[in-house]
Order: C-alpha cells, then sequence, then structure tokens
C-alpha cells in the first residue's frame, strides 16, 4: 500500500502548505502522564501552522491561554478511567460530528470514528504478558478487574471494525501487535516514536535543580541517586527495583520516586526493605522534568512497556539508564555508553548488578548520553507526524 507519510512529503518544498483544521483528541490534556503529554505537546507544535482544536476534559493552562488552540471541552460524569472509555468517545464523536475538521486524531481506543489514531500500544499484547506472568489469586483478581475488559472489547471493536482512517504506531513491535490481535494490515499503519522536548529536557537540569531538591528531601549531596518516573508501580517493575537498592553494598544510595503512585504503601514496603530515609516518594507533578535534575541514574525495569518516554526523557537529561530490552524506547539505550538493558527485570538480582554497573561500571558523559537520542526531539518526530495528518486529510 502507498506509505502515506512519504506521499506527503514528496512535495515540492516550493508549494504552500494548505492550513488544516485538526482535532486532537484524548481523555485529558495536561503535563502530568505519558499520552496525556503527548497530546498537549502535539497541540502547542501543530498550532504554529495549523487551525487546532483540543478535545478533552481538561487542558493546562498552556492551551487555555493559547489564542490559537481551541479548546472544546467534553464534560460528563467524572468516572473512574476505564469506565469512562465509552462515554468520552460518544461525548468525542458528537462534537467532532458537530463540527467540521480536515482530520480529526486519536491517542486511544476512545477515539471517534474515521480518525487518525496514534496507537500508544496495545492492550491485549500487554494482556497476554500479564497474564502469563501471574498466578492464583493474582490471575483471578485481574481477570475480574473490568478495566480490562472494557479496553479489550473497546480494542477490538476499533481496529477489527476497520473504524480508523490511518494508525500510527510507537514501534515496529506494536505494528505487529496490530496485526496479530486484531488483523491490521502493515500498510495501513506508519511508524513513529514518542519524544522529549529539548527544552525541558537537557544537562542543564543537574545545575538548575540537584542541590535545591537535594536539600529539600534531605538527600546527602555526595549520594548516589535513582530516579523512578511511573504512574504505574507493579508494571513498571517498582518493588524488584526497591528490593534490588536494599541489596546493594553501598547503603547510602538514594531513589526518588515520581509519579501518581501509593505513597504510604511504597514507604511502608521500603521501611521493612531497610530503606528508610531512603526512598523519597514526592508525587505527581506537572514539571516532572526538575526530578531529572536531582538523579545521577535513571531506571525503569519495566515488565511491558510499548514504548516509555520517560527512557527518552532520561538518557536526554544526560542520566545513563537501567530499563528492560522489551521497552520499546530501550532501541534509544546503548549499552555500555548511556546504560544497560535487563534481560529479565523482575529478577531482583539482576537488576541489582544492573545498578551496581550504572554506579561504578563507567565514568558516564552526560553531554554524550544527551546528544545520542536528537533525533527523538520533538520538532522532528511532530514534523513527520504533521506530514502524516496532511496525507491522511488529502492536504500538501
Amino acid at each position: 500500500m502507498v506509505n502515506l507519510e512519504q506521499t506527503a512529503s514528496n512535495q515540492t518544498a516550493t508549494q504552500i502548505a494548505s492550513p488544516l483544521r485538526v482535532a486532537l483528541c484524548y481523555s485529558d490534556c495536561h503535563n502530568r502522564g505519558g499520552v496525556e503529554r503527548v497530546m498537549l505537546q502535539a497541540a502547542l507544535f501543530l498550532q504554529r501552522k495549523c487551525q487546532v482544536s483540543v478535545l478533552s476534559r481538561s487542558f493546562p493552562e498552556t492551551v487555555k491561554a493559547s489564542k490559537a488552540v481551541e479548546s472544546l471541552p467534553l464534560g460528563g460524569i467524572q468516572l473512574p478511567f476505564g469506565f469512562a472509555l465509552p462515554q468520552v468517545q460518544n461525548r468525542t464523536e458528537k462534537l467532532v460530528g458537530s463540527r467540521h475538521f480536515d482530520v480529526v486524531a486519536g491517542f486511544g481506543v476512545q477515539a471517534p470514528c474515521d480518525s487518525v489514531v496514534w496507537v500508544q500500544s496495545v492492550h491485549a499484547a500487554w494482556w497476554e504478558t500479564s497474564r502469563s506472568q501471574r498466578k492464583g489469586w493474582g490471575r483471578w483478581v485481574q481477570a475480574m478487574n473490568p478495566f480490562h475488559r472494557i479496553v479489550l472489547r473497546m480494542e477490538d471493536e476499533f481496529f477489527r471494525r476497520h473504524r480508523f482512517r490511518r494508525l500510527i504506531a510507537l514501534t515496529t513491535d506494536v505494528r505487529d501487535d496490530l496485526g496479530r490481535f486484531y488483523g491490521v494490515e502493515p500498510g495501513e499503519v506508519d511508524v513513529l516514536p514518542n519524544g522529549f522536548g529539548a527544552l525541558e529536557f537537557n544537562v542543564g537540569l543537574r545545575e538548575l535543580h540537584r542541590w535545591s531538591l537535594r536539600r529539600m528531601l534531605r538527600i546527602p549531596e555526595e549520594a548516589w541517586v535513582v530516579l523512578f518516573v511511573a504512574n504505574e508501580w507493579e508494571r513498571k517493575g517498582l518493588l524488584p527495583l526497591l528490593e534490588a537498592m536494599a541489596s546493594l553494598k553501598e547503603k547510602g544510595a538514594h531513589i526518588v520516586v515520581a509519579g501518581r503512585l501509593p505513597k504510604a504503601f511504597i514507604e511502608k514496603r521500603a521501611a521493612k526493605l531497610g530503606l528508610q530515609g531512603r526512598v523519597h516518594v514526592v508525587g505527581p507533578t506537572g514539571h516532572v522534568n526538575r526530578w531529572f535534575g536531582v538523579a545521577d541514574a535513571f531506571a525503569l525495569p519495566t515488565v511491558y512497556e510499548a514504548w516509555g518516554m520517560v527512557i527518552v526523557e532520561a538518557l536526554a537529561s544526560g542520566l545513563p539508564v537501567l530499563t528492560s530490552r522489551s521497552a520499546g524506547a530501550a532501541v534509544a539505550v546503548r549499552e555500555g555508553l548511556s546504560g544497560y538493558l535487563l534481560e529479565d527485570p523482575s529478577d531482583v538480582r539482576e537488576i541489582a548488578a544492573g545498578l551496581q554497573k550504572l554506579r561504578s561500571g563507567v565514568a558516564w558523559n552526560a553531554d554524550l548520553i544527551s546528544a545520542s537520542v536528537s533525533e527523538y526531539e520533538w520538532a522532528k518526530v511532530f514534523g513527520r507526524y504533521e506530514r502524516i495528518l496532511r496525507a491522511s486529510a488529502g492536504l500538501r
């Protein structure tokens, strides 16, 4: 099939691009999550050349204050994320139907019909991986969770029934998962990874935030600090990471945990492991980049990760990374030069060995680590994204 991105990019440079009226759709738009941040950054980039409308339940001040970005609230009753997905999809489709857009772009299974969907992950692939690792009571509890049934049903309906105009997959693995689980042809999918903002994530964060945040958290200036950033503690591997930290010979190491996570639970587990005073749960934040400045290394021993934007953000900030070989963003890690990859992210001993190598293996060069991911800067990624949207809309 024709590659739509290539078709659009082959237009002569002397031609003037037509204004593109684009609707960006997702449950929420803010700077505190993964997909939510992609949506926000896409809106801020596209508004320079396009007429952008953001259809969401929430908007940050940067969108509200921007005269170039139109905020269209979805409204509705606030429900837990999984239960809200059908409602979000229904309200989005009604709002899209009441306006005229050249192209509608979504970021999940709640995207409206005939939209260009940037597939951040395939839930069926995560479900398969997770089920293979759970046994007994844990497996039963997971099976009874209605969230998974809702998402899997919506995925099946959206992808198998071909309700989309075009798909974009983060990686070739995500593209292959779409074909394996839902019969999507490779020619219907462009591959485009997530990126990072160079103004937010860079080696200068260390000078800006290291000492002030360490003093705030009461971390000694000479301590070695590992950063963990996620909104899910189980899948992302926080507990085995804590166990690995506790097993290190160096007892002065600290870990900063940022994200929407259960603070009391984590601190209780840390205390049982003998990590009192060395695990700092700082919670969710709209300015997560500052925590990359406080750390010496980044660790994310995730069980399943279609991409892992924080991995690239850590590298862009000059931090060596320890993560799973199965993570999509593992392709950005150059072993021995910018970090190390885990074969089994549930193996505490392997994680501990990886941490030890991060600590004393080589002398890391922050500038070289940061430069190694320049191809993932948002300006380059969103340039390709805009071309895909224009081609899907039949515009140049």
